[in-house]
């Protein structure tokens, strides 16, 4: 067993190999945009070359990513028509568990939302399929947040705190030794309330799943009856994450169409890491077992992203032994949007930085896996590191490749080069195979009208076209904003120009 460890360290080789791997995924990164260009001068037909079968390889994706997404959507569906509290009511008496015995913490840590963010969180709680007296909602304020944002928690206790088992509040104070300004450390101040709690009325942690939510994450109504299921039925229980289908849908239709198609792209995105579960990482809302949270001493409180990270604190914990069990039922949240378009384009960009400086995970990782003492398989560990070297690459790098590097050979190849059947064919290669790509966009335009919410009455069926429509935006929203923020996060990661806190999106409604 090796710990997950904090990034700051006094042992010097360990500091070493803290800054390699800081320095190796944004190098990658923009080592392949400099060799494709280096190539591009000095060795136009090596590059043509490249970019052919680079964009073959990339059609290949696209293809199996289309086929893998209509896997996810189909078990989406089947999975919203159970009623999984009716499954828990007939596995009753065959497990250890049962659903009379389980409870459900939710932490609900937030900053200076208000009431119309944090109010339909809860309803989605109460208008849920499961009994209320098993779930226990722990919320908890920032302090810096001002009394008024504090006192949004106890209007909401005063008004629905008794359909619970429990509702917890709290105030989470600054500047507490070790912490940076993040989610995880409310996260924890609300954890430690809870425990309190649990203590008082006899729960016992192996009663407890623990979901740590986004404060706009709206449950779908038989999210914690499917939880439930999977917990008791899990014979590797407390060596399990649960993990719904992240759905930016809240107010979908309400917001522009650069941040509607980031949203549906990251909702497709998470629909195919689903199927592919045995890559399958926690990301934002999720749940997991309060044995597991305090086995690994709750969130680390000094990283930005704690929801990738608490997979990987139990991973390095149990030597590999640990995975994420896929829901395929959706939790809806709120796509970027304020006041105008200007901010909310930029507030999208940062939210995606943020999302990317998630590799700040690989440094720590990489410390897990040279330990001599790690007892997870060798071949576990290059298979990690290739997948988040490769996922982080392609994400910063695939969008300029695609549309600059195919005409760059021919602008800055020479005339020899632009004389030869090669530069005469390759623009003509790479919009033919660019074509064919494009069936995964149309694929996921049609698919994104059976995933989001029905067009509010308010907005006419002319929104309908103009959703679809947006489609061709895609090229222009993949480079920048997809490749860029990812670029920007991992070149701040590699020269070591770090987040000094959790950049929080701003949440806004529209009134009807």
């Amino acid at each position: 067993m090796v710990i997950f460890p904090r990034q700051k360290t006094d042992d010097s080789r360990q500091r070493k190999i803290q800054r390699i791997g800081e320095i190796i995924p944004g190098a990658l990164c923009w080592g392949v945009l400099v060799l494709g260009i280096a190539l591009s001068f000095f060795e136009p037909i090596w590059a043509a070359v490249f970019i052919i079968f680079y964009d073959l390889f990339w059609l290949t994706r696209v293809i199996v990513l289309s086929f893998l997404t209509i896997i996810a959507y189909r078990k989406l569906k089947k999975n919203q028509k159970i009623n999984w509290l009716r499954k828990c009511k007939k596995i009753s008496g065959k497990y250890d568990l049962n659903l009379g015995s389980v409870y459900h913490l939710i932490i609900l840590p937030y900053v200076s939302e208000g009431l119309e963010i944090l109010e339909p969180t809860i309803l989605s709680f109460i208008e849920s399929n499961y009994p209320k007296d098993r779930i226990i909602v722990s919320m908890s304020c920032e302090k810096r947040a001002g009394e008024e944002a504090n006192q949004n928690q106890y209007s909401l206790k005063e008004k629905y705190g008794k359909q619970f088992a429990g509702f917890l509040t709290a105030v989470h104070p600054d500047n507490l030794p070790g912490e940076m300004k993040a989610k995880s450390g409310n996260a924890n101040w609300a954890l430690r309330n809870a425990l309190d709690f649990l203590k008082q009325k006899n729960i016992k942690h192996e009663q407890v799943v623990v979901s740590n939510f986004d404060c706009d994450t709206r449950v779908h109504k038989e999210y914690f009856g499917a939880v439930t299921y999977n917990y008791i039925t899990n014979e590797n229980r407390y060596r399990s994450s649960y993990q719904p289908l992240p759905m930016f849908n809240n107010n979908i239709w309400d917001t522009n169409a650069v941040v509607r198609i980031i949203s549906l792209g990251t909702s497709f995105w998470h629909m195919i890491e689903s199927v592919r579960h045995e890559r399958l990482v926690t990301f934002s809302s999720h749940s997991m077992s309060l044995v597991a949270l305090l086995d690994v001493g709750m969130w680390q409180n000094d990283i930005i992203s704690e929801d990738s990270a608490i997979f990987w604190q139990c991973y390095s914990k149990y030597d590999g032994d640990y995975r994420t069990v896929p829901l395929f039922l959706p939790v809806s949240m709120d796509a970027t949007l304020t006041d105008n378009l200007k901010k909310t384009l930029i507030n999208q960009y940062k939210q995606l930085r943020r999302w990317a400086y998630g590799v700040e995970s690989f440094p720590r990782l990489l410390r897990v896996f040279l330990n001599k003492d790690c007892k997870i398989p060798l071949s576990s560990r290059f298979s990690i590191i290739f997948t988040m070297l490769e996922g982080r690459v392609s994400w910063g790098t695939t969008s300029f490749m695609l549309l600059f590097m195919g005409w760059l050979p021919l602008m800055v190849g020479g005339a020899n080069f632009n004389e030869m059947v090669l530069a005469h064919n390759l623009p003509l290669i790479t919009q033919f195979l660019m074509r064919l790509a494009m069936t995964g966009i149309i694929s996921s335009a049609i698919l994104s009208f059976f995933i989001i919410p029905r067009r509010p009455k308010h907005y006419s069926w002319f929104k309908n076209i103009a959703f679809g429509l947006q489609s061709l935006l895609v090229p222009l929203v993949s480079i920048v904003m997809t490749a860029t923020p990812a670029m920007d996060a991992m070149t701040r990661l590699m020269l070591g120009k770090y987040f000094g806190s959790f950049w929080v999106s701003e949440k806004k409604t529209v009134k009807k």
